[in-house]
């Protein structure tokens, strides 16, 4: 095994050098945990490698499932060439409002698209429109996981990149799930996507773990 594990010593010296924090940022985590909004934002260093993600595909339309009050897609829509889009889906209107205040603030208003409404539902509305994107990322609900990730699969063109974040649920994907529907969904899509033969895909163990997967 030739991976390092990572305390929090190591991963302060990794943002500290390759993702520092800035006040936006620092006043929209501020403003979730004082409205007691949980604080289940992505790492900053997963926020750094989505960005540079988009950068490296020159992707144009991206697309995100579980918006909260919009770190992750900050850093998404940040990635974006010029003139692209981020349509982000989120279910709580309150957190929607909060995620439309920074990304104005950010100054990508004209860059995001905030749907206030059931993941499920925007994505199926997304495939009857035949919207594609160049980028997939999904942080929301874990029982829906199997769900989003085919409706991904039917919005994605060849190259999309589809990323799913809490894929190692805290160490705790090698358990048994038992009664815990959130890890057995979790188990379960990872188990789907490795074995599905239309995408190319790998577990990381980045931030809670990233699976990410290439269509074909």
């Amino acid at each position: 095994m030739k991976s390092v594990n990572i305390n929090e010593q190591i991963y302060n010296y990794i943002v500290d050098r390759f993702a520092p924090d800035e006040t936006l940022l620092t006043d929209l985590i501020a403003e979730t945990e004082k409205l007691e909004i949980p604080l289940i934002h992505i790492s900053r260093d997963q926020a750094k490698f989505i960005y540079l993600t988009a950068k490296m595909m020159n992707a144009s339309n991206a697309l995100e499932i579980g918006t909260l009050t919009g770190f992750s897609g900050i850093h998404i829509a940040r990635g974006l060439n010029d003139g692209g889009k981020l349509v982000t889906v989120e279910l709580e209107k309150k957190h929607a409002d909060i995620a439309a205040k920074y990304f104005e603030k950010a100054g990508l208003r004209d860059k995001v698209e905030i749907m206030n409404m059931p993941a499920l539902d925007a994505m199926k509305k997304l495939v009857s429109e035949n919207k594609k994107f160049d980028l997939i990322f999904i942080d929301a609900d874990k029982t829906s996981y199997p769900g989003y990730y085919e409706n991904a699969i039917k919005l994605s063109h060849k190259g999309t990149v589809i990323i799913l974040d809490n894929m190692l649920k805290s160490g705790r994907v090698i358990e048994d799930a038992g009664d815990d529907a959130d890890l057995k969904a979790i188990q379960f899509t990872n188990d789907l996507i490795s074995k599905d033969e239309r995408t190319e895909s790998i577990l990381m163990t980045i931030g809670d773990g990233f699976t990410l997967s290439v269509v074909k």
